[in-house]
């Protein structure tokens, strides 16, 4: 997709890979960006910092988890600048659930993981895509996860959401896709955000951070590089910054079940014969 003079519109966009693509979408010629937060403070300055550098923009607060702010958000973003032409759903959220089932998780904590990481993603589309496709294009660009893909540690509800998230990218592009709306989903493994106390406004050149324990930990500017250079480009359904996804996920398709025997091993020190080690 030929991003200039494009309508882009960002959740989460007020620090980490969301502030990133922002600044991405601009360098790639964006008529003009909506930056959306829950912290509005973030989303403001994330705008003021693309208005500094010649983007028109505006930073809006917005709980993604909410349907109607998100469709005061597209408003907002259709009064500003017109039809959106690209609409990231970049928020997300990191479930504190342990990674065991019992009853001391609360609903509401499942519903609010469900809402920011899933169903935002279904009320942000059905609000655009029907305009997108009414003009024969459009972009759908959604920041997931590796867990989508590789389930590891993470707390079930993480699990829940993201593979959610993949699937309803995947009903989209199925039914959508021939009549212009093209649908990317960003699948990082792990990125130098606020969880290792990085600044909202923080940008480096390099593309990868050392973090002992972590292996390849990327940059959100590198991850952001990657994502817009691939929707101007082959606009693949899967943008895989780290290569040992892309290969893990490879394995695990091709036998299922030694995959889960490995994997099992890994978390919880067991092996039943069918594998051990890493993925």
């Amino acid at each position: 997709m030929d991003l200039t003079g494009t309508s882009v519109v960002v959740t989460g966009g007020g620090n980490g890979i969301g502030l990133a693509l922002a600044r991405r979408f601009a360098q790639a010629g964006a008529r003009g960006i909506v930056v959306a937060d829950l912290n509005a403070g973030w989303a403001e300055s994330a705008a003021d910092l693309l208005l500094a550098n010649g983007t028109p923009a505006v930073g809006l607060a917005c709980d993604v988890g909410d349907p109607d702010a998100i469709g005061r958000l597209v408003s907002t973003a259709e009064e500003a600048h017109g039809p959106i032409d690209v609409f990231c759903s970049n928020a997300g959220y990191s479930d504190p659930a342990p990674g065991t089932l019992d009853e001391s998780v609360p609903a509401d904590a499942w519903r609010r993981i469900v809402d920011v990481n899933l169903l935002a993603h279904v009320w942000a589309a059905e609000r655009v895509v029907p305009g997108m496709a009414e003009r024969g294009k459009g972009y759908l660009l959604q920041t997931i996860s590796s867990a989508a893909l590789i389930t590891g540690p993470s707390a079930p509800g993480y699990t829940l959401s993201k593979h959610g998230a993949l699937g309803f990218a995947e009903w989209v592009t199925l039914n959508y896709g021939h009549r212009g709306v093209r649908v990317s989903c960003l699948c990082p493994n792990a990125v130098y955000t606020g969880m290792f106390g990085r600044a909202p406004d923080d940008e480096d050149t390099d593309t990868t951070i050392d973090v002992p324990g972590l292996g390849e930990v990327l940059t959100p500017e590198s991850v952001a590089d990657t994502t817009v250079t691939a929707m101007e480009g082959a606009e693949p359904f899967l943008v895989l910054p780290h290569e040992r996804v892309a290969a893990s996920f490879l394995r695990k398709a091709t036998d299922y079940d030694g995959w889960i025997a490995r994997t099992r091993s890994r978390l919880v020190g067991t092996n039943d014969g069918n594998g051990t080690g890493a993925l």
